[in-house]
C-alpha cells in the first residue's frame, strides 16, 4: 500500500500550481468529520486516490489552500526539531484558529500525514498550547518531499508543559484532519 501511496503522491507533485501560478487554486488541507463549516462534497475517488487510499471517506468537508492559510494572522515558533536538534523557526497559522474555522463538533483531532502516519490529539491540549499548522521552516516553504505541504509545530522551547515532549506529535506532510469524538474510557 506504502508502494501505492508514493506513486499517488509523486503523480500530485508533478501537477505543481496552476497556470499562471495560482496559489489559491489546489487544496491542500482538508478537515472533515464532525464539523459545521462545509465548503465541499464527498471523495471523488478517481479525482482524490490518496483518501481513497487511506479509507478516508466523507460526504462534507471544509478544505483550504495556501493562500486561505497565509491569510491567518502568522505566527512564528523557534524550537529545536527533531529533539535535541537544531533549533529552527518555523511559521504559520495557529492550529486552533485553522480548526475553529470548520466549526469542530468534536473534542479530538486525527491529524493525517501523506505517508499515511496518524495521530489522534485532543482538541483541548491545542486549545492549551500555541501549536501552529507550519506552513514555512527558516522562511522557506515546506514543500512535498520535505516536511510539506504543512507541519504540526509544538511551542517546547517557549511553553514549559511541552519541554521534553517527543516529536510524536510533531506531524510533517499533514493533508487530512478528521474531527471526531474521542470514545469513552
Amino acid at each position: 500500500m506504502l508502494i501505492l501511496a508514493a506513486l499517488l503522491l509523486g503523480a500530485a507533485a508533478c501537477q505543481g500550481q496552476a497556470p499562471g501560478g495560482d496559489e489559491a487554486s489546489g487544496d491542500i488541507l482538508t478537515i472533515y468529520g464532525e464539523i459545521g463549516t462545509v465548503d465541499r462534497g464527498p471523495v471523488d475517488p478517481v479525482a482524490e486516490p490518496l483518501f481513497n487510499v487511506f479509507g478516508m471517506e466523507f460526504d462534507a468537508a471544509c478544505r483550504f489552500n495556501w493562500a486561505s492559510l497565509r491569510g491567518l494572522d502568522q505566527h512564528s515558533i523557534e524550537t529545536d526539531f527533531p529533539l535535541g536538534g537544531p533549533a529552527r523557526r518555523f511559521s504559520g497559522p495557529l492550529l486552533r484558529d485553522v480548526i475553529d474555522i470548520a466549526d469542530p463538533r468534536g473534542d479530538t483531532l486525527i491529524a493525517t500525514a501523506l505517508d499515511g502516519y496518524q495521530r489522534a490529539i485532543s482538541l483541548a491540549r491545542v486549545r492549551d498550547h500555541d501549536v501552529i499548522l507550519a506552513l514555512q521552516m527558516d522562511g522557506q516553504p515546506l514543500g512535498i518531499g520535505g516536511y510539506g505541504p504543512a507541519m504540526l509545530v509544538w511551542p517546547r522551547a517557549s511553553d514549559p508543559a511541552l519541554a521534553d515532549m517527543p516529536d510524536d506529535d510533531w506531524l510533517w506532510g499533514v493533508f487530512a484532519i478528521e474531527i471526531g469524538t474521542a470514545a469513552a474510557d
